[in-house]
């Protein structure tokens, strides 16, 4: 299969190409996942111009200079390269996926890829409709993230697929080392939370139920990782005036990336408070590093976690509910369970076990047959 992945978002404070590669990592090593059995390309948009080969995925870069909604040149190529198979990440690109179609032909399967996206509204949604007539298919972590988009008449539940677009790859390190690193307590269970600061990640619930877990747990210890937040003195003032999460949390702030293995593998529990997501990668890398993951019974998280055969889950925004959830877990922590989750991830969500779910989609009927209906149709 010939596959481009077609980035209409225009980044020019990029100009460093291996730099936004870096940035987009996550997508990225699923791309070279396929690339090791189908020809793959990205075609985008950020302050470069030119032309790479990495990892075996060919890179072509435009810059614009400005965003436009008609962005011909990058359209042109991908007519070039001729592609099976063309992957938008977003629905925010209608207008943009209607010109694509009528350069490229009724031939390559076009297919979006859920970030969370919402319907529009009025004209937007007007647009998504008619977009979607030309749409092959539509990837959801979960199929329920979807009904929004099914109820709202722009999208038909048959051209939705269950598969992840991203995925992350962490090297695997010892447990017991990265405690004495980070300093955390071998007897302490250890909780980790990574996330913005804001409403949606909604750490105020996290931290009361927490807070109540953590009075009668003396052992339980919580880590906070955080890439900046609108909600940053409401947490700190939240942690502050309360003499349980005073001694029991700690805002370790922003990291590196690289770091983060580390942070991951030292923690037992991986905790989140989302209230919306397409896909977290956050959990994913707990998932890779062995983390048990509590999270919030949102489609996306659900589908990761299997409906709770592989982690555990409350009602966002409800603290009662995260409390019953934490009682739940081991009083120490499971180096068993982490072995488990671990293995799970590696035969769901790792970028090999990803790469082979889309070609087993794409290279077996009826994604072989399906072709985009005639504009004569209009």
């Amino acid at each position: 299969m010939r596959i481009v992945f077609l980035n209409y978002n225009y980044l020019p404070q990029y100009e460093d190409p291996y730099k936004w590669i870096a940035r987009i990592s996550p997508f990225i090593i699923v791309l070279e996942e396929l690339a090791k059995n189908q020809e793959v390309h990205y075609v985008g948009q950020i302050g470069y111009e030119g032309r790479l080969k990495l990892n075996n995925v060919n890179y072509t870069f435009v810059n614009p200079r400005k965003n436009s909604l008609f962005p011909l040149r990058l359209h042109q190529i991908v007519q070039k390269i001729d592609p099976e198979i063309i992957l938008i990440p977003g629905f925010h690109f209608p207008l943009q996926v209607l010109q694509l179609r009528f350069l490229v032909g009724k031939s390559p399967k076009i297919v979006q890829e859920y970030h969370a996206d919402k319907p529009g509204r009025i004209f937007r949604k007007l647009l998504q409709k008619l977009a979607a007539r030309f749409i092959t298919s539509y990837h959801f972590t979960s199929i329920d993230s979807a009904r929004e988009w099914i109820e709202a008449g722009i999208i038909h539940k048959k051209k939705c697929i269950e598969i992840s677009s991203a995925s992350v790859s962490f090297n695997q390190k010892n447990k017991f080392q990265c405690r004495k690193k980070l300093n955390i307590s071998t007897t302490d269970l250890a909780f980790l939370w990574v996330g913005r600061l804001n409403e949606n990640k909604d750490p105020l619930t996290v931290l009361d139920g927490f807070e109540k877990y953590s009075f009668e747990n003396a052992s339980a210890k919580m880590y906070m990782i955080y890439q900046g937040g609108e909600m940053l003195e409401q947490v700190k003032n939240r942690i502050t005036t309360s003499p349980t999460l005073s001694k029991t949390v700690e805002l370790v702030g922003e990291i590196i990336h690289d770091e983060l293995a580390t942070w991951y593998r030292a923690a037992d529990v991986f905790i989140s408070g989302s209230h919306r997501e397409g896909g977290s990668l956050s959990l994913l890398e707990a998932l890779s590093c062995g983390c048990i993951p509590v999270v919030t019974k949102i489609p996306a998280a659900m589908k990761v976690i299997d409906d709770g055969r592989y982690g555990f889950y409350y009602e966002a925004g409800n603290a009662d509910d995260l409390l019953k959830t934490l009682l739940q877990l081991p009083s120490l922590p499971d180096e068993e369970s982490g072995v488990y989750i671990k293995q799970y991830y590696e035969d769901t969500y790792s970028p090999a076990a990803i790469a082979k779910q889309f070609e087993n989609f794409y290279s077996t009927p009826p994604f072989t047959e399906v072709t985009a209906p005639s504009f004569v149709s209009l």
